[in-house]
């Protein structure tokens, strides 16, 4: 087995700093792209997170059976980093290039582009994310790849969430819709520069003991997987109590603090705080358990809501508590992709199956599942309150405002709260991997 060599991990970084730049961009902008520059109603963005997640439905599966069957002298996985680099970059330019249409014609532009965007993010970061199951299956190094992953991931939500705006509005000027497009046609340019860098200087080394996997046997195995259910139930609620809370940022700032510049503050210095924060999570988690992290990083993200409430328009407190919740939630977040990776080497363990790319799929669904849900939750609270778009807001349409960036994050961290508290690989994954070892030196694999 080759040697891992700091030059890879770096690589491998800057795969989830390509994407989670524009990841970043959406979660964080697009609604608010959406609504307040291209002009489109909450309830036709409600309806293009929807069908987008409908598509998704059909294309993650696909994408992760296509992975489990795909044979190259570069790997499973590694290959689709390089043939999706340029795809998603120009797909990720035309969803923020609306052009001047009827409201139909806008809804049915944004629409397809979305969508697009969506398909082509599959077909890169889902084989992208199954590479981390494969490029080891020492637990310590795999907390190690990932760390450099989480770093990338902070750098790019960082990146997009502190220098956006002040992009958009250099390259734009009043024009925001046009400063938006050159915003994300820089991103891009950058991303495909750092894709293949990743895929340059990663190896693929874990090869399964089962080579061929029909879908069915697939399904089959997933379905035997309690740790798999348990992190794609935890990645859904997770990721869209995020989102909610993300979306929900200018919002926060524009019609209840009064102050839209605040978002950039409140979105980038948490994410900056990730970065070095990528480094001590490893060690914590090789400590207390990768399970344990997703708990008490939950539980201290609630805490944090607790105190954002309490704050409220007192600026220097509310970025107090924004730092401690990016603590938890970095936390909580920085290892379900590890646990993801154990998770297949548990399912090759129990049936003899390692159907890295479906698991890895079903996964991405739901974060991709739990942005749809964001998006029609966020936009059905504030149509409830009465959100009217650039205008002053009622005092129900702020409190719908605010119940997006503190109450609904907060109770769905209870629920991952909940769900952490029913896995339990950690305890059996050094046994689980110690007889994997012994079943493949049997085969000589």
């Amino acid at each position: 087995m080759n040697k891992i060599t700091m030059k890879e991990k770096i690589s491998y970084g800057f795969g989830d700093l390509a994407c989670n730049t524009l990841f970043t961009v959406i979660s964080s902008y697009l609604m608010f792209f959406y609504t307040d520059i291209a002009g489109i109603g909450l309830a036709a963005v409600g309806t293009i997170m929807l069908v987008s997640r409908v598509v998704d439905a059909v294309t993650d599966p696909l994408m992760g059976n296509i992975v489990d069957r795909t044979n190259t002298k570069w790997g499973k996985a590694r290959p689709y980093v390089l043939w999706m680099a340029v795809p998603f970059a120009i797909s990720g330019v035309l969803m923020f290039t609306v052009p001047d249409l009827s409201s139909q014609g806008k809804f049915i532009y944004a629409l397809i582009t979305y969508v697009l965007f969506c398909v082509v993010y599959t077909a890169l970061n889902i084989p992208y994310t199954t590479m981390l199951s494969n490029l080891t299956d020492d637990s310590g190094a795999r907390l190690s790849f990932n760390m450099f992953k989480m770093i990338g991931s902070s750098a790019g939500a960082f990146i997009a969430s502190g220098v956006t705006l002040s992009l958009v509005e250099k390259l734009g000027g009043t024009n925001r819709k046009a400063g938006f497009a050159g915003a994300i046609a820089v991103y891009g340019v950058v991303g495909v520069v750092l894709l293949i860098i990743c895929f340059k200087n990663t190896k693929e080394r874990i090869v399964p003991i089962q080579e061929k996997i029909t879908l069915r046997e697939s399904l089959s195995a997933a379905a035997k997987n309690k740790p798999w259910v348990l992190l794609c139930a935890m990645s859904f609620v997770s990721f869209t109590g995020l989102i909610i809370k993300n979306q929900g940022t200018m919002y926060y700032a524009k019609y209840y603090l009064e102050n839209e510049k605040a978002a950039a503050s409140l979105l980038a210095i948490p994410n900056l705080l990730a970065i070095p924060l990528a480094f001590v999570v490893p060690a914590v988690a090789m400590k207390i358990g990768k399970r344990n992290c997703v708990l008490w990083g939950n539980v201290i993200f609630i805490g944090s809501l607790v105190g954002t409430f309490l704050a409220g328009k007192s600026f220097p407190l509310l970025m107090f508590w924004a730092v401690l919740g990016a603590v938890g939630l970095r936390t909580a977040n920085a290892v379900p992709y590890v646990m993801m990776a154990d998770a297949i080497d548990y399912s090759e363990w129990k049936t003899g199956i390692r159907p890295q790319g479906l698991l890895t799929s079903f996964s991405g669904f739901m974060v991709k599942l739990g942005m749809a849900a964001a998006g029609v939750i966020g936009a059905a609270v504030m149509s409830a309150g009465g959100y009217v778009e650039n205008a002053v807001q009622s005092a129900s349409s702020v409190n719908a405002i605010r119940a997006n960036f503190i109450w609904i994050p907060m109770a769905l961290s209870v629920v991952c709260v909940i769900l952490s508290l029913l896995y339990d690989l950690d305890k059996k994954y050094p046994k689980i991997i110690e007889e994997l070892h012994q079943r493949k030196a049997e085969s000589g694999r």
